[in-house]
């Protein structure tokens, strides 16, 4: 098996680039968790799809599903359990029940989305969990029930979430769209004129190098919310202010981001640029070392060297 095969894909909104030889090193460092359901094999060990997912890609467990992980590994070539949907195989306990045919009730979804967002607004989460563990401790079949009943976990709540769940992904591509859409007709110039269809998924085709291509400017549109632990939106980041420096032209280039922050890192990380464009596309990081050799640079360096002239620009102060 070659062990240079790699993929590209979407997660949540964000790309990725993930190669064999990043799982196999995954898998090289520490052992597998039990298995519950789902498993990839790698030589002579099996791994819960997930915990090889996450610790491969770097990218929590909790945002994506071992369906989605292992499809993924798949394309890698890697050999994993069936999935619920093949034939003679039946559904696991990973998985949320598919909904009846015509889609859930609009009302009752309504309903379970106020529920859940309620329930968050409460308390914190973490607090709540460490309680209703302690409640539990101890309870048999007959005292379990009466010791959680003011927790609120109901059927309700629980079906808000999984409603949550199945459509969170989209989310964000639902995010990236709108922002690019309600930008542009306060971000475009008399008289310009958009001369490509623009990208409004995140994640741009070859025929579409950047997210908006006018007759005066190329564009790219950050959409993601940094919270502190950005690892992966800092690389993802600085992968968009590298292309739109090799892969622009004499117009003008422009990165939108969400509030100050990445602004903020693009302008002072003292991150090489051999780091931030460690999971990028192959092709971008040839294009990278061709035109500036070493990746001892950086991130700060590359912003205002080679990267100056790209405008940086803070979408809260254009669409609030």
């Amino acid at each position: 098996m070659d062990d240079e095969r790699a993929i590209d894909f979407v997660l949540n909104g964000e790309q990725h680039h993930l190669s064999r030889d990043q799982v196999l090193r995954a898998a090289a460092v520490g052992g597998p968790e039990p298995i519950r359901t789902h498993w990839v094999s790698v030589g002579e060990e099996r791994w819960p799809p997930r915990q090889l997912f996450e610790r491969a890609l770097g990218v929590p467990r909790t945002d994506f599903i071992s369906h989605y992980a292992i499809r993924q590994l798949r394309r890698l070539g890697f050999t994993t359990s069936p999935l619920p949907h093949e034939p003679g195989v039946p559904a696991g306990p990973e998985e949320p029940a598919e909904p009846p045919a015509g889609g859930t009730d609009l009302g009752t979804a309504i309903k379970s989305f106020i529920d859940l967002i309620q329930f968050f607004g409460r308390e914190d989460l973490s607090s709540r969990v460490v309680r209703l563990e302690g409640l539990l401790e101890g309870a048999d079949v007959e005292t379990v029930g009466a010791r959680v009943a003011r927790e609120g976990m109901t059927d309700d709540l629980l079906a808000g979430a999984l409603l949550v769940r199945q459509h969170a992904g989209r989310v964000n591509d639902l995010i990236h769209a709108t922002v690019i859409v309600r930008a542009l007709p306060k971000i475009l110039e008399p008289g310009e004129r958009i001369v490509r269809r623009p990208s409004l998924a995140a994640g741009n085709d070859p025929s579409r190098k950047f997210d908006l291509e006018t007759d005066r400017r190329v564009a790219e549109f950050k959409a993601a919310e940094w919270k502190g632990r950005d690892a992966m939106r800092k690389r993802m980041l600085v992968a968009d202010l590298a292309g739109l420096v090799l892969e622009g032209d004499e117009r003008r280039a422009e990165l939108y981001v969400l509030g100050r922050l990445p602004i903020d890192f693009l302008r002072t990380s003292n991150s090489t640029m051999e780091w931030a464009l460690g999971r990028s596309s192959p092709h971008l990081r040839r294009a990278y070392e061709q035109r500036f050799g070493s990746g001892a640079m950086t991130v700060g360096q590359f912003t205002a060297g080679p990267a100056a002239g790209v405008v940086l620009q803070d979408l809260t102060q254009i669409i609030g």
